[in-house]
């Protein structure tokens, strides 16, 4: 019984893994003066500035804001564009 119960707490965590894995999303900035996306480099989050037209994907890591200018245009779990 002990067994069984030890096999699906692995299983489990790799499931919910993967599901967070599948609702990444693609932002493009739409600023003119350009957007800020914060990504974690080595433990030290660093702040990058994108020109306009940029694309960048919370599957890399980045983090983004659209209050800075950003817009989602993708979801990959639907590997559909965004209506706007």
């Amino acid at each position: 019984m002990m067994n069984a119960i030890a096999r699906r707490v692995p299983a489990v965590m790799l499931a919910m893994a993967a599901g967070l894995s599948v609702h990444a999303e693609d932002y493009q900035c739409q600023n003119d003066n350009g957007c800020t996306a914060r990504i974690n480099e080595n433990g030290e989050l660093l702040s990058v500035a994108f020109r306009k037209g940029d694309l960048v994907s919370t599957e890399a890591g980045w983090v983004v804001s659209p209050d800075d200018g950003w817009v989602k245009v993708r979801t990959k779990d639907s590997m559909r564009p965004v209506d706007h």
